[in-house]
């Protein structure tokens, strides 16, 4: 081998050396420069406001009411807090995903004299005190940032309470259902470290109607009351926090 090949060859397997000691990127400072993968489990808290639409319908004539049929909406509102947990599983740049979340809720209206004609100073609460769901979720990653849609069970209690004011004060009639329906909605999502995600999310809920039936309480026990209260329709914007535990440390970025 001539001297000339021998400096060449010295030279090219010097250079991963020299790149390095030049502050050039190894291999193993490429790799700590991959984006992260979403896939793993997580789980969070919530919190937020939600705002629903429904209706009483009174089916007979009874202490509440004057004719059957007679109906007026209500649409309670209020602050939603609560938690979630799921797991993601990312090909490339798409992810699937499931999740569950429960929450307390302060959603509540209280309508006065809707039936003003006869009975003006009777009270009515319509209140939504929690949610739980069930969804799958299906989203677009691009590097820390994920967008995603989901959809799935819920399912809520809603509690309906009537209050009679003059001529006949102080009849009260109180029941609650657990209503099953479903939801849909999205949000977006951002890794504002390895393992800590916030996020914004939209969810649309619509639950089936039913008839409370129960009897009054207070100045006349005993009396029957039902009433039908339509489907229970609303809708939520919350903050998330999550944290994301990786299923591997990182994933390739292309």
């Amino acid at each position: 081998m001539t001297f000339r090949a021998l400096m060449v060859a010295a030279t090219l397997s010097g250079l991963p050396g020299f790149a390095f000691a030049d502050g050039m990127p190894s291999h193993a400072s490429y790799a700590c420069c991959e984006s992260p993968t979403w896939s793993g489990v997580y789980a969070g808290f919530y919190a937020g406001g939600g705002w629903a639409d429904t209706g009483w319908t009174f089916p007979f004539v009874e202490t509440f009411n004057t004719a059957p049929g007679q109906h007026f909406s209500t649409s309670p509102q209020g602050a939603i807090v609560g938690m979630q947990a799921g797991i993601n599983y990312q090909i490339g740049y798409f992810l699937l995903g499931a999740e569950a979340s429960f929450a307390g809720s302060n959603m509540v209206e209280t309508v006065t004299g809707p039936l003003a004609a006869a009975l003006p100073a009777d009270r009515f609460r319509t209140e939504i005190s929690n949610l739980f769901t069930t969804t799958g979720r299906l989203g677009v990653v691009a590097d820390k940032l994920l967008l995603y849609g989901k959809g799935g069970y819920a399912n809520s209690n809603v509690a309906v309470r009537a209050l009679s004011g003059p001529p006949l004060p102080g009849i009260t009639a109180h029941d609650n259902r657990a209503s099953d329906g479903w939801t849909v909605g999205g949000g977006l999502e951002y890794r504002l470290r390895r393992s800590l995600v916030l996020g914004v999310e939209y969810n649309y809920v619509d639950l089936s109607g039913t008839r409370f039936s129960t009897t009054t309480t207070g100045t006349v026990p005993g009396g029957p009351f039902n009433v039908d209260i339509g489907d229970v329709r609303f809708q939520t914007v919350t903050a998330r926090l999550s944290i994301l535990l990786d299923a591997s440390p990182t994933a390739p970025s292309k």
